[in-house]
């Protein structure tokens, strides 16, 4: 079955961007019917369980609220432990003489300075270039080499799906996307206990290259995560 095949036989379901949160809402709702009636009572509990700050108590508001609160004030970025998508891809590139490179959650924006022609976004960092995810940005132009280590790894397939099948659409023909992407591997911080990570299979990424017009050219095991990379066909 294709990746797109699985996205359409459950789209309705896989609308929902986080199905710990989703599951966590239900059981309150179930445990506490009386909050159902007192928005301020459910929003009070919603912020004391997830330990954020929201005010409407929905899906999304409360991954996003998770989220940032995650990657602005916990997570800090691990380059130098990665063998091949870590700071070994500075030369990499380099040596490709890019016209334009777009580093997608590009977090602290590392790579700013060190790898030519670089464009950093990341939606909550206030050190990219930019400050937004990769479904709300609008390039000038097409990239001929993307970026993109950490940062498609969180939702369920037809998130994941969605902003890969755009990273492609900001790719030049022939261009190529580097990824270091997790198998599904839970952060060890407390905070970010509602984050839900996909779990990435070689699989997914041969069927889904496919699906988006690539051919894969690399991939390989990086510390406990997984390097590919792909040539934009078409």
């Amino acid at each position: 079955m294709k990746v797109g095949d699985t996205i359409t036989a459950s789209q309705n379901f896989r609308k929902l961007m986080n199905i710990k949160i989703y599951n966590e809402l239900q059981r309150i709702k179930r445990d506490c019917p009386g909050l159902m009636s007192n928005e301020q009572a459910l929003l009070e509990m919603i912020n004391v369980r997830f330990d954020v700050s929201v005010t409407k108590p929905t899906v999304d508001e409360i991954d996003n609220a998770v989220n940032e609160k995650y990657f602005t004030k916990v997570w800090h970025p691990k380059n130098k432990k990665y063998k091949y998508s870590g700071l070994a891809i500075v030369d990499e590139i380099n040596n490709m003489l890019p016209r334009s490179v777009l580093d997608v959650g590009c977090g602290y924006n590392e790579f700013k300075g060190k790898i030519n022609n670089l464009y950093g976004i990341d939606l909550y960092n206030s050190k990219a270039d930019e400050q937004i995810g990769i479904m709300e940005y609008v390039p000038q132009g097409t990239h001929d080499v993307l970026i993109c280590f950490g940062s498609i790894n969180f939702g369920n397939i037809e998130k994941v799906f969605s902003e890969l099948q755009k990273c492609v659409d900001v790719t030049e023909p022939g261009g190529l996307l580097f990824f270091r992407v997790n198998p599904g591997i839970q952060h060890d911080p407390v905070e970010a206990k509602w984050i839900e990570f996909f779990e990435w299979t070689p699989e997914f990424i041969f069927n889904s290259a496919q699906e988006v017009g690539c051919s894969v050219v690399n991939m390989r095991n990086d510390a406990n995560r997984v390097y590919f990379v792909l040539r934009k066909d078409k």
